[in-house]
């Protein structure tokens, strides 16, 4: 474990006495001991706090402050996120302030979480900083020389992301959001105003369903400037009437993009357009015409520099530091990419806080920035000179556990939220390997001796070799699925010779694919439509004699939140036709786990039921409801909440849906116990895996 992560373990393991008693609900006594049993209870043993950690920060800015010195302020995603506030010229952090404030306005945000993090960090000219948050869509301000953030609440009651926003000359702070909580559909984002003159949010309205996003806003010559997804969509907003003005887009320019980021300098608005199936571009918008002057290529935001006597700003294009003139549109590369690693793998990526600065000690000005895993940069124009490093006191923050898979190892691998991470738990000395992989794993499966991470976004999917160094090159990228529009590989299994992949789509598309990969040959194939009957996630797969099934998530499609039952369809691995398709729980949104049992039974669940179909044409034989799920209001659903494999060794099948479940095959009853827990690594063996509230649970059940 790195030193920066330290302070984190020690107030882990205290958090740690405290929840480990939630997993008593339905086991005998807590710890790390073995419960006292019966020859028909299991037992179960608290394995500890699952230990990912990361610094990774989506939002970030450079300002100088009323004092006279330059800060950079870096949101750092985590449980909960902090906001970092460092000194630019030394690179020194000066104070991790957590985003949550215990009593928030509006009373639903738990104490001990806060903020998961926050894509927009806005510091106006008085040095007040902003925060736009999400996990509840809070945005939290940091005055000068305050000593604590305040919370301002959640802008309205289904708000559940806060984007980047910006303040005008009034110190008026706008900004947009998703509307992600309440029942569906889901209404369009919205854009707001947060007035410290009156403490007070103002409601500027949506652009309509089809922008269930307004994903970042701009403030600039008395105008606000609202960027729109998942349809791309660009509006000038008068902040005193409201009246709006829908600019065109640049030519070519797909619709199915997010207007992602923007930031203003000198007449001129420079806009990020990403997501969708193509690569993401950079545009220069004339703020006097409303017209397009110069595209970007490999232009990758987040922030430019203050402009200079001439309109010129630095940004990050490909990877490297280059100076932009938006008068004759041309690009000046600096040859600075970072440190040799950096350099190596791509070069600076997205620009957090890029500023230039008058450092006396060298008596001219420098350009400044950062990453988003908390390096920071220097760049001297007159010299050519660079620094790299990591901010000197930056604490790694903890990483909500994403996915969990037993490998061919024997170890139980885990991937994190977001920030990424790597880590593994080996039963047999009951010690952790952590690895530095900051990437975010949706699903993951072993195949022939390897691991397969499936990863966040373009549904990736890397190969890691257990009985390998891990390293550069091991886990190495494989491809991604961006071309047919996908996004989270939900599961990743081994079928046949096949590594078999289950995504959703990107929020600009309808259906979720089925994409089998032969580690062999390197062949893939990929199926995007056809599997299903309306918009879907794939949600579950599973293999059986050169058949895949497939379980779809037919609640909150990303495209438009829309709703559709949950099917089943049987694809053929050699010939790729659907050999049968149906819908076994009409009222069910959801299939998310299925499995074969030792007599070729073929079985299924929702969230709230367990059935059997016919693998011949997946026909509802039976099923049998555990709990009623209220579909009609969910508006975001993880199929990786169901698991289920059946187990040979005892002739059980085991699942989760919030509780661990041990599932008799021939009556479809559970015979638990049942044990709170989120999701599990269930492969054949007397032990299971589960989370559960951010710890690893070992169940040995026979």
């Amino acid at each position: 474990m790195s030193r920066w992560t330290r302070p984190w373990r020690r107030i882990l393991i205290v958090c740690t006495a405290l929840v480990a008693g939630v997993a008593s609900a339905g086991a005998a006594g807590a710890g790390a001991a073995p419960a006292a049993v019966t020859p028909t209870t299991p037992q179960w043993w608290n394995r500890g706090t699952i230990p990912l950690y990361s610094t990774t920060a989506a939002g970030g800015e450079t300002a100088r402050m009323p004092d006279g010195t330059v800060r950079t302020y870096q949101a750092f995603s985590g449980k909960p996120a902090y906001l970092a506030e460092t000194d630019t010229l030394t690179k020194r952090v000066m104070r991790m302030l957590p985003l949550y404030v215990p009593g928030s306005p509006s009373g639903e945000v738990p104490a001990d979480l806060g903020a998961q993090g926050a894509w927009g960090v806005s510091i106006d000219k008085r040095g007040t900083v902003y925060v736009s948050t999400y996990g509840y869509g809070h945005v939290y301000r940091l005055p000068w020389k305050a000593d604590a953030v305040e919370d301002l609440g959640r802008p309205s009651p289904r708000t559940s992301f806060t984007w980047e926003g910006d303040t005008d000359e009034h110190g008026v702070f706008y900004f947009g959001t998703t509307e992600g909580f309440g029942p569906a559909p889901l209404p369009g984002g919205r854009l707001f105003s947060w007035d410290p003159a009156t403490g007070k949010y103002r409601d500027y309205g949506d652009f309509g369903s089809k922008y269930l996003f307004v994903r970042s806003v701009e403030a600039s010559g008395g105008k606000i400037y609202a960027g729109l997804g998942q349809t791309t969509g660009l509006f000038q907003v008068d902040p005193r009437t409201g009246a709006r003005v829908e600019i065109p887009l640049p030519p070519g320019m797909p619709t199915d993009k997010y207007a992602y980021q923007m930031e203003d300098e000198a007449g001129y608005l420079y806009v990020l357009f990403a997501g969708g199936t193509t690569a993401q571009v950079g545009w220069v918008l004339d703020l006097k015409t409303l017209k397009w002057k110069y595209e970007i290529p490999g232009y990758l935001g987040q922030t430019i520099s203050q402009a200079d006597d001439q309109g010129r700003v630095y940004l990050i294009a490909d990877g490297e530091l280059s100076l932009f003139d938006p008068r004759k549109g041309t690009m000046t590369k600096t040859g600075f990419k970072g440190g040799p690693e950096q350099a190596d793998k791509g070069g600076l990526g997205a620009g957090k806080g890029v500023a230039r600065a008058v450092d006396k000690r060298v008596g001219h000005e420098l350009i400044y920035g950062s990453t988003g895993g908390g390096d920071m940069w220097t760049y001297d124009p007159a010299t050519k000179a660079s620094t790299f490093e990591h901010a000197v006191g930056l604490v790694g923050t903890p990483t909500a556990p994403r996915s969990l898979a037993k490998g061919p190892d024997g170890r139980i691998y885990a991937g994190g939220y977001f920030q990424g991470g790597l880590v593994a738990y080996d039963p047999a000395t009951t010690k952790w390997t952590e690895y530095v992989f900051r990437h975010q794993i949706e699903g993951m499966g072993a195949h022939n001796g390897k691991m397969y991470f499936g990863v966040y976004a373009n549904a990736e999917l890397w190969e890691y070799d257990p009985a390998l160094p891990f390293g550069d090159t091991n886990p190495k990228k494989l491809f991604d699925l961006k071309e047919y529009g996908q996004e989270r590989p939900w599961t990743v299994v081994s079928a046949g010779k096949y590594v078999a992949i289950g995504t959703s789509p990107k929020n600009t598309q309808d259906n979720g694919a089925v994409t089998l990969y032969d580690p062999a040959t390197g062949e893939r194939r990929t199926w995007n439509s056809g599997l299903v009957d309306g918009a879907n996630q794939i949600s579950t797969l599973t293999y059986r004699d050169g058949v895949i099934y497939g379980g779809s998530l037919g609640c909150c499609n990303p495209s438009d939140n829309s709703k559709h039952p949950g099917q089943v369809f049987a694809l053929d691995a050699a010939t790729g036709s659907v050999l049968w398709r149906s819908t076994p729980l009409p009222d069910e949104q959801g299939v998310n786990g299925l499995t074969f049992d030792g007599q070729g039974r073929l079985f299924g669940m929702t969230y709230g039921t367990v059935f059997e179909i016919s693998p011949t044409d997946g026909s509802l034989i039976r099923s049998v409801k555990e709990f009623d799920y209220p579909w009609s209001t969910v508006t975001g659903f993880q199929p990786r909440a169901v698991n289920m494999e059946y187990d040979p060794a005892d002739g059980a099948i085991y699942a989760t849906n919030g509780r661990t479940r041990r599932i008799d095959p021939d009556t479809l009853v559970d015979v638990g116990p049942n044990y709170v827990a989120g999701f599990a690594a269930l492969s054949p063996g007397a032990s299971k895996f589960y989370v559960q509230n951010g710890l690893l649970l070992e169940v040995k059940w026979y």
